[in-house]
Order: C-alpha cells, then structure tokens, then sequence
C-alpha cells in the first residue's frame, strides 16, 4: 500500500550523527525525514528510533484503514523534548495536517522551534505555529501535559505519550483528549515497577500486583498490566490493542484504538 512503501526508507537503519568533536554543544541528527539539533540539555534517545518507526507507519497505516483524507489528522506529542516524533508524524505521514509538540522546558521548546526550521517549516502568522510546503502545520506548545489535553477534549486523532517512568497518571486526560475510535499510543520505563521488583509500587502506579512467581513472564505481564490501566482509564470507551511491544526488557510500548 502507498503509505506504506513512502515509509520504507524511513524505517531502515540507525539515526545518522554528524561526526563533530565532542566539545561541540550541538551535533546535527536525521532521522526518517526530520533534522535535529541535538544538544544533552534536551532528551533525545537514538536507540528508540525503531518504536518511533512502528508508531509513525501504525499512524499511516491507520490513516488508511479510516480513509483521512490528506492533511484531515490532529496528533499530539504531549512530552515532546526534541520533537522528533511530532515532526517526523507531520512530514511522513501524509494525512496528518496538525501536530501539537507540547514540552513543559524552556529548553525543550527552544529545540523544537529549531528543529522544525531544520525540518523546513517556516513560522507562520499565528504565534507558535509552523507551516511547511507539503501542506503539514505544527504547533509548539509550553505547559502541563495533563492541562493540555483536558483543554482539548476529543480533539485529537492520535496522541503520543512517551514519559519517563509511568504512564498511568497520563492516561485519563490523553483519552478524554482522543476522538472516538483514535489512537493511543504510550510508553512507560518502569518495567521493575510492572514486574513487581520493588514491592507496592505496581499496585500504587498500576492498580495491579503481579505474581512475582512469573518473572519469566514479566514482559508479557507488563504489557497487559498497562493494556488494563489504559481500559480503566478509558472509563468505558472500548479499547482495541494494535501493537504492543517490549524493547530491550527496558520499556513497553502500547499502541491501541480507543
């Protein structure tokens, strides 16, 4: 399918960095179509390229099967950093029309206005706002996560949460900011947590307790803990899992229609 093979160079290989000496305070980055300025002061993790990839062609592929004409799709990067993965949405994934990149850091914002200009979008009229030649518009956005998406209910196509540690406490807002039948996709670190290694701390973020009889399992039960989180959270609205991904036994990644 089209979007699909668009997609295929953009999925192969690592991040290419610039070679520059290490007392540099910037390197220059490209991943898929989008081009970074990386600085340590702003996370950006190349090693977590390969679950940008799969979100990226689960959102063209989506986009698809719901028949969004070109440009029609709303997403949210709600802890954006770098703005790696609004950007990439914005300029892959050709039914996307808008892409929140929202970050609470003076400096996380400050890289993402960067890298959209690296990126070749121009700053338009309106204050925060982006536009490029293939027709996608960003909007760089600084303030809570959790007050952002209660401010835009049932706005948004898809919305992507990548936090460090737990998710849990994200999720009741980012459903109420989906529009039925949109993606959810969402990440969480803490698999100690989710494997019941550090005593209540499962039960406390997660609502659960897991068997500590089945470590081997921990990765599997991880994914269906956070599947059963995000089915609380939606209070309802049906919950259909599309992708649901352990990488490294670091971190998981769900990816599913609510």
């Amino acid at each position: 399918p089209g979007s699909r093979s668009r997609l295929r160079d953009t999925v192969q290989g690592p991040a290419r960095l610039s070679a520059q000496p290490k007392t540099t305070i910037a390197q220059e980055a490209q991943e898929g179509a989008a081009n970074l300025s990386v600085r340590a002061s702003v996370f950006f993790n190349e090693k977590q390229r390969l679950q940008r990839d799969l979100t990226a062609l689960a959102l063209a592929v989506y986009a698809e099967t719901t028949g969004a004409p070109p440009r029609s799709l709303a997403v949210l990067d709600a802890l954006a950093a770098s703005g790696v993965r609004g950007l990439r949405y914005a300029l892959e994934v050709p039914a996307v029309g808008t892409a929140v990149l929202n970050d609470a850091s003076d400096e996380a914002v400050a890289a993402m206005r960067e890298n959209a200009r690296l990126s070749g979008f121009a700053a338009a009229r309106e204050r925060g706002s982006y536009l490029h030649a293939g027709g996608a518009r960003l909007e760089v956005s600084q303030g809570d996560a959790v007050a952002l998406m209660r401010a835009r209910r049932r706005h948004f196509d898809a919305v992507d949460l990548d936090p460090y540690g737990c998710v849990a406490e994200l999720l009741p807002a980012a459903v109420e900011s989906l529009r039925d039948g949109g993606l959810l996709c969402a990440s969480c670190t803490d698999l100690g947590a989710l494997s019941g290694r550090y005593g209540d701390g499962c039960a406390r973020r997660y609502g659960a307790d897991p068997l500590r009889a089945a470590q081997k399992q921990a990765p599997e039960l991880a994914l269906r803990l956070l599947l059963g989180c995000v089915s609380r959270a939606a209070k309802g609205r049906a919950v259909r899992p599309l992708i649901c991904v352990v990488f490294s036994d670091f971190f998981v990644r769900v990816i599913a229609a609510v």
